[in-house]
Formats: C-alpha cells, sequence, structure tokens
C-alpha cells in the first residue's frame, strides 16, 4: 500500500489510453508523454502499459507501507535519481514534490498499481470521471495499492541507467516539428509564415486536452466552414482569434476548427514537457521525415527493451 501524504498539483493514474473508440466518442486519453512513462515501466520489468502516475508541475509525497522499488522518467525530480530505477524502505516517504526540467513527471512501481479497467484502460479521464481514483487526481491520504507480489528482476540490484539521448533535448524555446494538417491550404502565405517564422507562449490555460499558444495570430482567409471532422494528438487547430491550439491526450473525438498542421508523433514528448511560459517554435518537416523519425524513436525503444531483458 501507498499512502498519499501530498497528493501535487495536478496528479493523475495513467497508462497508454484508450485507442480504437474515438469513432464511438471516447478520447484516446492516456499519458501526455508516453515515451516517459513506457521507459518508466521498463526499468522496473513492468508491461510498458503499467499504470503509473502522471505529475504536473508538482509532485506528490508518498509513503510506502513496504519495501518496493520505484522510476521516474520525463521530467525530473529535485535531488532524485533519474533514468535509473532506487529502492524505496517499508515506513519511508518518498518527496517528489520538486519537478525541474520539464512540466510532467511519470512514476512507475515495481509490481505496478492494481486499478480497474473500462474500455481496457485504467486511465483518469476527468472530464468522464473514468477510472484512475474514481475518475479524479490524487487526494491527501488516498491509497494506492500495488498489485500481487511478485519478485523484482534481477536488473534492479546491479548499477545502471537509461541514456538521457533516448529523449528529445530540452531547449528554448522547444522545437515542434509539424507535417501540413488537413486544411494548410486554407491559409494564406502570410498566415504559414506566422506560424513557421515566430515563437509562441504556452498559455496557463493549457492542459490535458489541448496545449494553448499565445503569438502572432494566425488568420485564415474566406473560405467554407468546416464539418466537424475527428482530430488527432498534434493536431494544430485555428480558432478565429487566430491563437492556435495543439491538441493533446484528452483532446475531444471531433473538432470544427481548420488544422493548419500537425505535430509529428516523434515531438509529443517535446509537447507534453513544456511549462507554461514556456515557448515553442513549429518546424516544417515532410511525410517521409516524420516517419523516419517515429521509426528511430521506436527502434530506440525496442533496442532498451532488449538491452534490459539481456540484463536479468
Amino acid at each position: 500500500m501507498i499512502e498519499v501524504l501530498k497528493p501535487g498539483i495536478f496528479t493523475t493514474l495513467q497508462d497508454l489510453g484508450r485507442p480504437g473508440w474515438q469513432a464511438q466518442g471516447v478520447p484516446e486519453g492516456g499519458a501526455v508523454d508516453r515515451l516517459a512513462l513506457r521507459v518508466a515501466n521498463l526499468m522496473l520489468g513492468n508491461s510498458e502499459d503499467a499504470v503509473g502516475l502522471e505529475c504536473t508541475l508538482r509532485g506528490p509525497v508518498l509513503r510506502f507501507s513496504e519495501p518496493g522499488w520505484i522510476a521516474v522518467a520525463g521530467a525530473r525530480v529535485s535531488g532524485r535519481p533519474w533514468l535509473k530505477p532506487w529502492a524505496v524502505k517499508a515506513g519511508e516517504s518518498v518527496d517528489l514534490e520538486e519537478i525541474v526540467g520539464g512540466a510532467r513527471l511519470y512514476v512507475s512501481f515495481q509490481r505496478g498499481l492494481e486499478v480497474p479497467r473500462l474500455l481496457n484502460s485504467a486511465s483518469t479521464l476527468i472530464s468522464s470521471g473514468w477510472p484512475g481514483l474514481i475518475g479524479r487526481t490524487l487526494r491527501t491520504a488516498d491509497r494506492l495499492q500495488l498489485r500481487a507480489s511478485a519478485p523484482p528482476p534481477p536488473r534492479l540490484g546491479r548499477s545502471w541507467s537509461v541514456s538521457p539521448r533516448l529523449f528529445p533535448p530540452v531547449v528554448q524555446p522547444a522545437i515542434l516539428r509539424v507535417v501540413p494538417g488537413p486544411q494548410a491550404e486554407w491559409f494564406s502565405p502570410q498566415a504559414h509564415r506566422a506560424l513557421l517564422d515566430h515563437d509562441y507562449e504556452v498559455s496557463l490555460r493549457s492542459d490535458r486536452m489541448g496545449v494553448r499558444l499565445q503569438g502572432p495570430p494566425i488568420l485564415r482567409t474566406a473560405g467554407p466552414e468546416l464539418v466537424s471532422e475527428a482530430v488527432a494528438f498534434g493536431s494544430v487547430q485555428v480558432p478565429p482569434d487566430g491563437q492556435p491550439i495543439v491538441l493533446s491526450a484528452d483532446r475531444q473525438t471531433l473538432g470544427g476548427y481548420p488544422k493548419i498542421a500537425n505535430v509529428i508523433s516523434a515531438d509529443r514528448s517535446v509537447l507534453a514537457q513544456v511549462r507554461p511560459g514556456g515557448h515553442v517554435r513549429f518546424v516544417l518537416v515532410s511525410a517521409e521525415t516524420a516517419q523516419d523519425l517515429v521509426v528511430r524513436q521506436e527502434s530506440a525503444v525496442a533496442s532498451l527493451r532488449t538491452g534490459l531483458a539481456a540484463t536479468d
């Protein structure tokens, strides 16, 4: 059992979401930085889809009733190992409050957490009140149940760490590579230059549904009204005020704003880790480049998976 002494600002239970249900009106959800959650789980010998904590801007303080192992990825915790599992003792309190180097910290536990599932996922969807902790953020005095006892893999007793090169570098402004969106031709050359030639600031109104940006307005030319259509993680929607919104994990299933671009899959981790007040810059790439980058990222994860398994 793990007791929540402090919940953090916005801490939820997340796995890799509910793909395949969007046509029925169910948001995909899941971890915003899926690469980070997958790596945190792999370090502990868990399934990559095991439930962990997604902690935004400030993390929780947890007390463990029994010994175990923990790993963090994504952003860092001040004073704690990063990309390297560490042991916790029975009765120990673990302070994960000070998150640095990004916006979201992912915490995984060896054995994983016992959480109800709905549509093959335990991810918390706040808008619907679905799984996690009754569909809400962590609160003080909550208790998290570890899954049935399982021996830790031998790797946890050895000295090693995951290379930070697996993750995109943290730079300012954060570079988000994009491909043209389905309504890209609805926008003038001036609008495209505004998108690509300027930095945009991440608004305080950003959340798990979308990253709201502030900067030079992107104005579309006169044209037809868009009939609502399916949207994707990374869709760059342009509402009437011209301030773009990059859709994220808990996005709605349909959208009626035109989409000038789409952030490539390989840069979702970059998008997930930009803090409010930070800046992003869009860089246009080809579809072939986008495909090559995600293949390289998945190849790096596969190499990590194989390498860790070999140590056991």
